[in-house]
């Protein structure tokens, strides 16, 4: 992100200073466009500002942990009370000054869970350990829409997601769906409603995010929900899948549909569902060395899994017919060839119900083919688009994919110094060869 960031101050420089626009309205451009980053787009001043407050904070909680045997429980939840109450009012009123709002606004976000851990202190309370975390993100609500920035919508965000990961997979939780805690209380599984709040809990922790952020895209929190749902197909939920070529389709046909619908502004927003597309099809070249396990393809899966696992799977190759693509540099033909390559990555994923060696060899196989037509496709986008980032994204894939081959077809010869030496000289010969040809495209295109 801080390098988007660069290059937009940069490109805004150079436009106020050919009088494109004025050195004022650059300014306020990047100020607006800062404003949707993580902390606001905060300086060296705020930095300073925060440390102040977060020194302040400490310095009170040292004063009140020396008396705090000397206070009653009124006196100590009052003045919890006031010191929320300022912050929170001195964020509001403060909303232009930055250096003042921002520490403020921080330590109103934070202010709940602390809260919370002292009443319980006061009065000795325990239970849930999943409930002081959504009373938290209920409290931070009027921050996050009342705030002029983002961060506490960021954070709020963030905070939901977390519940979700550890409530539903942990054992004595409001939100936990493992079958093993349900089955000790003598039931078959999780609850309904642990499933609805589980779900309202991902709901809100995505409209959150969306709610301050939409130029930033529905990537992120896609991302999130999608693997939260894989990770309920393979824990000990209702849901659970057994089967490995269940469990691929799910897997191929998630990051599918995370590619396909990721619609972000950020630069690093929209590369992580294609990194994630990319490291699914490698990993899946390592079927090569897979045996099937007669035992494990016979095992029963959920039929409430494997019905959400080929929802996935249709959804995905729906949104291949629906959607732009966005693997390649734009183009009718770029099109069809991604098109043709994410439809391949989750029809081969397929090849595993055999459950034989030969067919996981031919599944390994295509994976091999797909990232080598990727690696291609980029590079013949990148030169056609004058992208230099393009042209090294697709000799990255080609490098990966040729050197981890290398390494599978000749590594049970390396069993001598020479044999190293020999392998070592025949990569470093690939590395030189890919360079140059790097290079060779590269400035072919700048010309």
């Amino acid at each position: 992100m801080a390098s988007y960031y660069t290059r937009l101050k940069k490109d805004l420089d150079e436009a106020a200073a050919t009088g494109l626009i004025t050195l004022e309205q650059a300014q306020k451009v990047f100020e607006r466009a800062s404003a949707a980053s993580l902390l606001g787009g905060m300086k060296a001043a705020h930095w300073i500002a925060a440390a102040a407050g977060i020194f302040i904070s400490l310095g009170v909680i040292l004063v009140v942990a020396s008396n705090w045997e000397k206070l009653g429980a009124e006196s100590k939840i009052g003045a919890f009370l006031l010191l929320f109450t300022i912050a929170a009012e001195g964020s509001i009123s403060n909303e232009e000054k930055t250096a003042l709002s921002v520490p403020l606004e921080l330590l109103w976000f934070f202010m709940p869970i602390v809260g919370i851990g002292l009443y319980a202190q006061i009065f000795q309370l325990s239970g849930d350990p999943v409930k002081p975390y959504l009373l938290w993100a209920i409290l931070s609500a009027p921050l996050t829409f009342l705030s002029k920035r983002n961060t506490a919508a960021h954070l709020t965000s963030i905070l939901l997601f977390s519940v979700l990961y550890y409530g539903t997979l942990g054992g004595d939780s409001m939100l936990s769906l493992t079958v093993a805690r349900h089955r000790e209380m003598s039931q078959p599984g999780a609850p309904w409603t642990h499933w609805a709040l589980a779900l309202a809990v991902l709901a809100a922790g995505t409209l959150t995010h969306l709610f301050k952020t939409t130029e930033r895209g529905r990537g992120l929190p896609l991302g999130a929900g999608l693997l939260w749902l894989v990770i309920m197909l393979t824990a000990e939920t209702a849901l659970k899948l057994t089967s490995p070529a269940m469990l691929l389709l799910a897997g191929m046909s998630a990051a599918v549909l995370w590619l396909s619908w990721d619609k972000g502004r950020e630069e690093v927003e929209s590369q992580l569902p294609l990194l994630a597309w990319t490291g699914a099809v490698y990993a899946m070249t390592f079927f090569w060395h897979y045996t099937p396990d007669r035992e494990s393809f016979r095992a029963a899966d959920s039929t409430t899994g494997a019905v959400v696992t080929w929802g996935l799977c249709a959804a995905a190759l729906a949104s291949l017919l629906l959607r732009k693509q966005r693997l390649l540099p734009e183009g009718e033909t770029e099109n069809m060839l991604a098109k043709g390559l994410l439809a391949a990555s989750i029809l081969c994923s397929l090849l595993l119900f055999e459950a034989s060696h030969e067919t996981a060899q031919l599944l390994a196989i295509i994976a091999n083919l797909i990232l080598g037509a990727l690696g291609v496709c980029l590079i013949m986008g990148g030169a056609k688009t004058s992208s230099e980032k393009t042209i090294n994204r697709g000799v990255a894939v080609l490098t990966l994919t040729a050197i981890t081959r290398f390494v599978d077809i000749f590594g049970s010869l390396l069993t001598s110094g020479f044999a190293f030496i020999g392998a070592g000289l025949g990569l470093a010969a690939l590395a030189y060869g890919v360079n140059k040809g790097r290079k060779a495209l590269i400035d072919s295109v700048k010309k």
